[in-house]
């Protein structure tokens, strides 16, 4: 099938990776890229355009790719679906539940599909989990916690223009995504329209409105509660974890490592599923979406709320080019064990 891309740049390159990599495969046609930029060289061996409809009038795509800042992704999911387009979008999709709507009923309508960028929701350390928690092996599931530690310097927030806007960028909105999203989709309330939502966002950076450390809790009625509490202000960078509290024992997955273990047991997982080339086997054999869009509604009713939210400053030490919440690494652990809000957990700075 014929693929564009927009944006090739930053988190876009590794589509341009993946993309040379499934033409060589014979699966896919990498026919050219939308950039605000000139990115054709070695890297883009392909024609660059300055927006999709001058490339679809001469490569003609049957699939396109979006890698863009998040505020754009509603238009150009549009514009591609008018092209007759099928679309991957990377996450998050769509920052509101009205737009999400909207590209839904978008999509029924012309009989197109939605990918949501949620690559973790293609590895086969989740595919195992879901099939532990789906057979009982773990036993009721009382909770489900994720704790998110990553070190980030100023020039993070310097690689583009939304990195630390409020709205568009945030610790659950973008780098620690996936951890709630997984979350969400462990606890069979990715599609619920009626979830409970209770948030906690912090700024240690005066020069950034987004959040850089945050706790959010996500409870429905006959569900799991679900804790994701995440930081960009950590002591050490370490791989994000999520914890399934059940009642015959507890997992423990690193969606970043495709690793996973049960009781302390390394558990054997099956192959990764590329987004991508899931998309193209949906439209060439029916094979079900891995990451559909549709399965990212609860998501982005938190997206939403997120955007809505106060983001208070609170004090942290500077060193350097790098800002620590001092004790903030051991209190994301805490608040996934037990699937506790930061002022649950007696935090100074929790509400």
């Amino acid at each position: 099938m014929r693929v564009a891309l927009v944006g090739a740049r930053g988190h876009g390159a590794r589509h341009v990776e993946n993309l040379l990599r499934l033409g060589h495969d014979g699966v896919a046609t990498f026919v050219g890229v939308v950039d605000v930029a000139d990115v054709t060289n070695v890297e883009v061996p392909v024609p660059s355009y300055p927006d999709l409809p001058s490339l679809a009038a001469e490569l003609h795509p049957e699939v396109v790719v979006i890698s863009s800042p998040p505020s754009t992704h509603r238009d150009l999911v549009l514009s591609a679906f008018a092209l007759g387009c099928d679309v991957m979008v990377e996450k998050p999709a769509l920052l509101s539940v009205a737009d999400f709507d909207e590209i839904s009923s978008a999509a029924a309508d012309r009989g197109l599909v939605c990918q949501v960028g949620f690559q973790s929701q293609g590895t086969g350390s989740y595919r195992r989990l879901c099939s532990l928690i789906g057979s009982g092996a773990l036993g009721d599931i009382s909770g489900i916690g994720a704790a998110g530690r990553w070190v980030r310097t100023d020039s993070y927030y310097e690689r583009a223009t939304w990195a630390g806007r409020h709205g568009e960028d945030g610790t659950l909105v973008n780098p620690f995504a996936h951890a709630l999203q997984n979350a969400l989709l462990l606890a069979d309330v990715e599609e619920r329209t009626d979830i409970g939502v209770e948030l906690e966002l912090f700024r240690c950076r005066d020069t950034i409105t987004a959040d850089d450390t945050s706790c959010v809790r996500v409870t429905a009625d006959g569900a799991p509660p679900v804790v994701v509490a995440s930081t960009l202000c950590a002591s050490t960078s370490l791989p994000p974890v999520m914890l399934v509290h059940g009642s015959l024992g507890q997992a423990v997955w690193w969606y970043d490592d495709d690793r996973l273990t049960v009781n302390d047991h390394r558990m054997a997982v099956p192959p990764t599923v590329d987004l991508l080339e899931n998309l193209i086997r949906h439209r060439q054999t029916g094979e079900p979406l891995v990451a559909p869009l549709a399965a990212a509604r609860a998501f982005t009713s938190v997206v939403e709320a997120c955007g809505k939210a106060d983001v208070p400053l609170v004090p942290a030490r500077r060193t350097g080019d790098r800002v620590v919440l001092d004790g903030i690494d051991e209190v994301v652990v805490r608040a996934a064990e037990k699937i506790a809000t930061f002022a649950e957990l007696g935090c100074g700075f929790g509400r």
